[in-house]
């Protein structure tokens, strides 16, 4: 009987080698258009870690969505 193997990735969508260190994040600053920005850093340590990038991404995605249902609502109207 042939052995299976599986060939399946473990880590995260960060750990893309030479691009992008995850493990340095510092802090995450948005810009928008009007020219203010927001500046975010861990309020645990002196670096974002996986669960508070996690968040992040939940909190940019939510953003993202009110943006693309705000201008749905300025096309219908």
């Amino acid at each position: 009987m042939a052995e299976r193997t599986t060939e399946e990735w473990r880590g995260s969508p960060l750990d893309v080698e030479g691009t992008f260190d995850p493990y340095g994040i510092e802090e995450v600053v948005l810009r928008f258009d009007d020219g203010t920005s927001d500046v975010f850093r861990s309020k645990l340590r002196d670096r974002f870690y996986a669960y508070e990038l996690h968040q992040m991404a939940t909190y940019l995605e939510a953003i993202a969505d009110d943006i693309r249902k705000s201008e749905k609502r300025e096309r219908e109207s």
